[in-house]
């Protein structure tokens, strides 16, 4: 396995610092010193020294102790912890991650607001969504789930709100299948206050293929099939197909 000195973790904190520790012959872990840490862009060649990690170039940083890569098990993935860092907002999100060949690394992607999803159900002629916003400022009052479709009809709206960084809205699907023309169509699902749009997606966790791996049920109105489904961003959409008799 590549790499030199192994650690026990290395993790982004909230305040975009990189926070590594090593395994103490005592049992206990201890911190890596600032001066010893150099990042390097795998792209550009670019060098940063340090674990301060504000304005690192998007892209893919490997990471180094005393001019050796970093060896680890650690995954770099904490649920919990990445929810935390998400609550924050942020117009770029910093992630530590462990490479194929057991080192530790850094990607660093630019990301606007969204509301991540973290329940869905399909039933009783209602799509229902919850969630929290990720990157963006906390929200107080009622919203709307919105499905805004990618070719031809309009909108559709539900009920909603916003509880700070919750949300919670469910929108019907009869009207989203009337006058369906075409066999297949797709709808995107967004949260809506004042007039401004939050994509629904799930990108904190580490499932990754959720277009083949996560399934919806699917409801029905006639020959209409509505199933709620995630994209190939991760994003949440609803696809309508028409059936044939007898399917």
């Amino acid at each position: 396995m590549a790499g030199g000195r192994r650690a026990v973790t290395g993790r982004v904190d909230g305040d975009d610092v990189l926070r590594v520790e090593w395994p103490d012959p005592d049992g206990g872990r201890f911190g890596a010193e600032d001066g010893d840490i150099v990042l390097r862009h795998i792209e550009t060649g670019e060098e940063h020294a340090g674990t301060a990690l504000t304005g690192l170039a998007p892209g893919i940083w490997v990471v180094s102790y005393r001019g050796e890569p970093i060896a680890t098990d650690d995954p770099g993935f904490s649920l919990d912890g990445l929810m935390a860092y998400a609550a924050m907002p942020r117009e770029r999100e910093i992630r530590a991650f462990r490479t194929s060949v057991g080192t530790l690394a850094l990607t660093v992607r630019e990301v606007r607001p969204y509301v991540e999803v973290t329940g869905v159900v399909s039933d009783d002629g209602v799509v229902g969504v919850t969630g929290v916003i990720a990157y963006g400022e906390p929200i107080e009052g009622p919203a709307r789930l919105v499905a805004v479709p990618r070719k031809g009809a309009e909108p559709v709206g539900g009920p909603g709100a916003f509880h700070g960084r919750s949300f919670e809205g469910g929108v019907r699907i009869e009207p989203m299948a009337e006058g369906q023309r075409r066999r297949r169509t797709f709808w995107d699902l967004y949260a809506e206050a004042d007039g401004a749009r939050l994509p629904l997606a799930a990108r904190l966790d580490d499932v990754t293929d959720k277009k083949t791996k996560v399934r919806f049920p699917a409801q029905h109105v006639g020959q209409v099939r509505v199933r709620p489904y995630y994209t190939d961003t991760d994003s949440l959409a609803v696809a309508l197909t028409v059936e044939e008799e007898g399917t």
